[in-house]
């Protein structure tokens, strides 16, 4: 399998994120993190999703039917990249940025320590979704559902839920074993899951690269500006 792909630049999710608000299915539609929670997860579908017509849809709405957006053409051209993206990172079981957005105060300021956790819940969500609407293609075995446990812990669990007891308690003993005390620790839990899924779900196929491999002191690819050790590669 070869890979090409060029990362999303900031200006890319920023503009990414304001074509998605133009939907005319309104808050049914995916904001940029919600999508790349649920493009993680159909990158790690086995078997592959072949067609785009098979999940493209459903990022607009969840009947999947058709919806009007600004730069149609552009939407797609940076989803379809980003999902690339994605697969190549999981493919070569490389660590990847999740693109979240920290939560602010009412001052604008960054929300730090556990409570700015919370901004990873709607990459969740996303991913979640996906899960959900393609389960015939994730094996649960007992080690993947141990690593989605590392995923649903940023879920807000719903109280009237039947098993919401007995969420509580997996999620607890998830926190217990791999404690996050921030949003940098969050992701970096994340990822854990995300690539060790891929390593359980997806066939183990050699990777033909276009690009020389990525030196631990070279730029990151995700286009962080960072050294790859200091970013994508801090865990790999």
């Amino acid at each position: 399998m070869t890979e090409n792909f060029r990362p999303l630049t900031d200006e890319d999710i920023n503009r990414l994120d304001e074509l998605l608000a133009t939907s005319n299915s309104g808050d049914d539609t995916f904001d940029v993190s919600m999508l790349d929670g649920f493009l993680s997860a159909i990158a790690l579908l086995n078997p592959p999703l072949k067609e785009e017509s098979e999940w493209y849809p459903y990022i607009f709405n969840e009947e999947g039917s058709d919806c009007e957006v600004d730069e149609p053409e552009t939407v797609k051209r940076l989803v379809t990249q980003r999902l690339q993206e994605i697969r190549a990172f999981q493919a070569q079981r490389q660590f990847y940025n999740p693109i979240i957005f920290p939560l602010e105060d009412e001052n604008g300021e960054p929300v730090t320590g556990a409570d700015g956790i919370a901004a990873l819940e709607p990459w969740a969500m996303g991913f979640y979704n996906a899960l959900a609407q393609y389960s015939d293609r994730v094996d649960v075995t007992e080690a993947i559902e141990a690593q989605l446990c590392r995923i649903h812990r940023f879920l807000e669990l719903d109280e009237s839920d039947p098993d919401y007891e007995q969420n509580m308690a997996i999620r607890a003993a998830v926190e217990k074993e791999h404690p996050v005390r921030n949003l940098e620790e969050g992701m970096l839990e994340m990822m854990k899951g995300v690539i060790e899924i891929a390593r359980l779900n997806l066939p183990n196929k050699p990777v033909s690269r276009t690009t020389p491999k990525v030196g631990r002191n070279d730029p990151c690819p995700c286009g962080s500006g960072k050294k790859y050790k200091n970013c994508c590669g801090k865990n790999a």
